[in-house]
C-alpha cells in the first residue's frame, strides 16, 4: 500500500529549487523549453506564473506552475518527484492550485499533455479536466474554475 503524505506545504518556487526539479522536467511525457536556460529565472520573475513547490519535512517533493493569462485562463503545469509519485501528493498539489487559481480570479485551466503520457491524462481527467482535442503532439485538456460564491472552496467536479 503506497504511503500518503499528510503534512504538505506549497512555497514559492526560488532559483536553488532549479537543480532538483530540473531532472523531474525532463522525464518521459515531459519536457524543459529546448535552449531555454532561463526557466528558472521566468518562474521567479514573470509575474503571470505562480510557481509552487511542494515540500514535507523539507523535502522537495514536486512543483506546480499556473501561467496565468489576462483572459482568465491559465496554462497548468505539474510535476511530481518520480519517488513519490502514486501517494496522493499530486491531488494535494493540485487541490491548492485550484485555490489559488480561484483567487487569482481565473476561470479556466489548461493543460497541454504529451500523447504518450497515459498517466498524466488520467490524473487530469480524475481532477475534473476533460480532453479537447489534440495540439500538436499534446492533448489539451481543461476544465472550469468554479467560484462558488464569496468564501467558498471551488467545487470538485469528478467525472
Amino acid at each position: 500500500m503506497p504511503h500518503h503524505v499528510t503534512s504538505l506545504m506549497l512555497r514559492p518556487f526560488v532559483l536553488k529549487d532549479a537543480e532538483i526539479v530540473a531532472p523531474w522536467l525532463s522525464g518521459p511525457g515531459l519536457s524543459l523549453p529546448p535552449g531555454n536556460a532561463r526557466w528558472p529565472e521566468r518562474l521567479v520573475d514573470d509575474q503571470r506564473i505562480v510557481a509552487l513547490v511542494a515540500c514535507s519535512s523539507g523535502e522537495r517533493m514536486g512543483l506546480i506552475r499556473l501561467d496565468c493569462g489576462p483572459d482568465g485562463v491559465a496554462d497548468v503545469t505539474m510535476v511530481v518527484a518520480p519517488e513519490h509519485r502514486r501517494r496522493g501528493i499530486g491531488r494535494n498539489m493540485f487541490g491548492e492550485a485550484l485555490l489559488r487559481a480561484r483567487t487569482l480570479g481565473m476561470r479556466r485551466l489548461v493543460a497541454y499533455i504529451d500523447l504518450e503520457n497515459d498517466p498524466a491524462c488520467a490524473f487530469f481527467a480524475s481532477v475534473g479536466f476533460e480532453d479537447c482535442g489534440v495540439s500538436g503532439d499534446r492533448i489539451r485538456m481543461e476544465r472550469v474554475v468554479h467560484t462558488g460564491g464569496p468564501g467558498a472552496a471551488p467545487l470538485d467536479v469528478r467525472g
